[in-house]
């Protein structure tokens, strides 16, 4: 069963999204490994690493429904980022940028009565929940530790664990 243009669409520009979003933690994971903060960094290689494989999963969900892909244009990475508190607010509001994408794509797929496209979306809903969870985690860790460099490096040793 082919999708119906708008969801065609509204999916296509979430692949971008996911794509720009592995490119924003790509370059996250740089800008704290230059910091000096190298578990942080390996952090956001895991997200990047995520970002990519969601990309694909879109992707593939589209082709399976005989929909055409269309790449469009990934955004460059505005900012750059030396503390990582600030990075840990920005990749949570990234997140909520993201949850609120996926939410309007499923809310058009009821509309749409495309209970399939709406059935796959779940995953990505439950997958949003879980990556803001994560990321209000990693900001209260850095807001915990303050301006203890100690405490800051403390904490993104366990992050390296992940």
């Amino acid at each position: 069963m082919k999708l119906n243009d708008t969801i065609l669409k509204a999916l296509n520009e979430q692949v971008v999204k996911e794509f720009y979003s592995a490119y924003l933690y790509r370059s996250m994971s740089s800008d704290m490994k230059a910091a000096g903060y190298k578990g942080y960094a390996h952090w956001l290689m895991k997200q990047y690493e995520e970002e990519v494989e969601h990309g694909e999963k879109i992707i593939a969900y589209i082709e399976d429904r005989d929909g055409t892909i269309d790449f469009g244009q990934i955004d460059a990475v505005a900012s750059r980022f030396d503390c990582p508190l600030a990075v840990a607010e920005a990749s949570l509001a990234h997140e909520q940028y993201v949850s609120e994408s996926i939410r309007t794509i499923f809310k058009a797929a009821r509309a749409e009565g495309d209970i399939e496209t709406e059935l796959f979306l779940q995953w990505f809903v439950n997958e949003q929940v879980e990556e803001e969870a994560n990321a209000t985690e990693v900001k209260a860790g850095f807001e915990a530790a303050g301006d203890c460099k100690g405490l800051r490096h403390m904490f993104d040793a366990q992050l390296g664990k992940r």
